[in-house]
């Protein structure tokens, strides 16, 4: 079994973060009051600057704010 490499897993989630959110014409502010969050923390989150601990949580309220599947924060780029 191959080890995750967690920054890069994390960098993938960020993009897909970000991508989403502009395929649905969302500012990082509107992301963030629906996922119930601060928009520091999307920025952080998209900045990929900063390694940050998102929890489930987290993920589950962006997934429900951008009305995917948490299975497509996840999903790698062909």
């Amino acid at each position: 079994m191959s080890k995750i490499n967690v920054y890069k897993e994390y960098n993938n989630l960020s993009e897909n973060i970000k991508e989403y959110r502009k395929i649905r014409n969302l500012t990082q502010e509107q992301l963030a009051e629906k996922a119930m969050c601060s928009t520091s923390y999307i920025k952080q989150i998209e900045s990929q600057k900063n390694f940050k601990n998102v929890t489930f949580i987290t993920l589950t309220n962006i997934c429900n704010a951008l009305n995917i599947n948490i299975v497509d924060l996840f999903r790698k780029k062909k």
